[in-house]
């Protein structure tokens, strides 16, 4: 595969190589194996596959390089020869190992360092349900604080999203031309119009001019509006970044929600909080790819009901969204 476009719903706006097939890249690899197995799938009911699947390979492309630089600042405090496949490994028990050499030099590393070594903790902490991990990941994660002003609606958020599920307003980007997907540009709306969260941050976009609404290209989206790069406002895997240490996060298998989900039903999880949906490759690596609002509660089933872009839904049944996807995340946006 040549060069992509980095996709505006997941990493950054500037042009990336990507090679799908490079076999000496171990997630995307595996990836494919998946796609060519049936063990990683699309569910069009939701989002356009093709969409979804460059947001994939295009994470898993920065994943590995990520990774590959932990590898690297490991072996500067570690002997073991096998370090930097370990730390690129698709298999658990070598990702468990790093998690534990990370939390162990991490308060001798550069302050640059730590920051590398943290976003791996990041990416398999949750996935791989190591607590230790976690807890270490959030009590040394540094990030703006959300502000006691700045309450949340989320009833009033969810009640937005329902009513708008086949709205674009033109007072934001709307992603339904040939470059991008409008999955989290329309969760962050609902947030921010619907819920009444304030911009604040990196989580934030404003018109620059007229000139383009629907968006076809990256060139477009510089040209009339003003966001970060990477963007939390439209691109799922920054959304998270962003609003996962400032909300109480539950992270689950997909798995695990379908056999407990009438116990989760009953946690303290509501309307407008955001569920964020990942691919996994190998039962290790996962990659948030898309991401909804709650709506509606379905108390018969004990289940939450979605509102979301890019295919247009208003009260999607979660336990029917999960269906091609290896793990979740729900956010209690506070």
């Amino acid at each position: 595969m040549g060069k992509i476009r980095s996709h505006i719903t997941d990493s950054s706006l500037v042009t990336k190589d990507v090679t799908a097939g490079d076999p000496s890249n171990h997630y995307i690899e595996q990836y494919l194996k998946g796609k060519e197995n049936g063990t990683v799938t699309f569910d069009r009911d939701i989002v356009d596959p093709e969409v979804e699947d460059m947001i994939i390979r295009e994470t898993l492309s920065t994943y590995f390089q990520a990774d590959l630089k932990v590898g690297s600042i490991l072996t500067n405090h570690y002997t073991d020869i096998d370090i930097i496949e370990n730390a690129v490994s698709t298999k658990k028990d070598p990702k468990l190992e790093i998690i534990q050499k990370i939390i162990n030099v991490h308060p001798v590393v550069s302050i640059q360092d730590q920051e590398i070594l943290l976003g791996f903790l990041s990416r398999y902490a949750y996935s791989l349900e190591n607590q230790q991990a976690i807890s270490f990941l959030e009590s040394n994660v540094q990030d703006e604080t959300v502000s006691p002003s700045a309450a949340y609606d989320g009833d009033s958020a969810g009640n937005w999203a329902y009513k708008n599920y086949n709205k674009y307003r033109t007072d934001y980007p709307r992603f339904t031309g040939k470059f991008g997907t409008d999955c989290t540009n329309f969760v962050s709306q609902a947030m921010h119009i619907g819920g009444g969260k304030p911009k604040s941050g990196n989580w934030s976009i404003s018109r620059k001019n007229t000139r383009y609404w629907v968006i076809n290209s990256v060139e477009q989206l510089n040209y009339s509006w003003k966001l970060t790069n990477p963007s939390p406002w439209i691109a799922v895997r920054t959304f998270e970044n962003y609003w996962r240490p400032k909300s109480k996060t539950h992270s689950m298998s997909t798995d695990y929600y379908r056999k407990n989900h009438k116990t989760i039903y009953n946690r303290s999880i509501s309307k407008g909080d955001v569920v964020i949906l990942h691919k996994g490759v190998s039962g290790v690596v996962t990659v948030p790819s898309h991401v909804m609002i709650i709506s509606e509660y379905d108390s018969n089933k004990h289940d939450f009901k979605l509102a979301g872009h890019s295919v247009e839904r208003q009260a999607h049944p979660l336990l029917t969204a999960i269906g091609s996807y290896a793990h979740l995340q729900i956010l209690e946006i506070p």
